[in-house]
């Protein structure tokens, strides 16, 4: 039978591979499939890690995935499920309560939610980008290898895409 700690450890490297990839999507549907896979994985490592917020906030994370995938004019029960993952989030953040790390991993989802909802990919890398640094204090303070690494890269790549994607200011602007 494969250790607990090898499992979850696998996770986590899977889901450190796939967050090393999806700040580079250049489309919002892109970057919303890479989180959902990014999610799952970590779901899984956070539960076999014993860590239960960063667990149950990262499943909900593919709710809102889900709910923010219509480009457009969103459906009314995208609008209700995606809205429903809030109070969601503060009722499971207080049900598994261990001090900062809840606190911590509650205002990357926090953060997070607000910017899976932005419909341009600047505003939503920016927003993820305030969310990466509150995951990398919570998977510090639980000691997530996979996840401080993974917090790392993603806030990276997530500010090297928003430069590389930012309007350049044309030679008359700059005269």
């Amino acid at each position: 039978m494969i250790d607990q700690i090898v499992l979850a450890d696998a996770f986590g490297v899977v889901g450190f591979i796939i967050v090393a990839l999806w700040p580079l999507a250049r489309t919002r549907r892109a970057l919303l499939f890479g989180q959902g896979v990014s999610a799952a994985a970590f779901t899984v490592h956070y539960l076999l890690i014993g860590a239960a917020t960063g667990a149950v906030v990262t499943s909900l994370s593919l709710v809102q995935v889900a709910t923010a995938w219509p480009a457009g004019a969103r459906p009314w029960w995208c609008h209700a499920l995606y809205a429903s993952t809030s109070p969601m989030l503060v009722a499971l953040t207080w049900a598994t309560w261990v001090g900062w790390p809840s606190l911590l991993a509650g205002l990357g989802l926090g953060l997070a939610t607000a910017a899976r909802w932005q419909r341009r990919g600047a505003s939503m890398r920016i927003l993820l980008l305030l969310a990466a640094g509150a995951w990398l204090a919570h998977d510090t303070l639980i000691a997530s290898a996979p996840g401080v690494l993974a917090d790392l890269l993603c806030a990276g790549t997530l500010l090297y895409g928003w430069l590389r994607d930012a309007p350049r200011p044309t030679a008359s602007e700059c005269l």
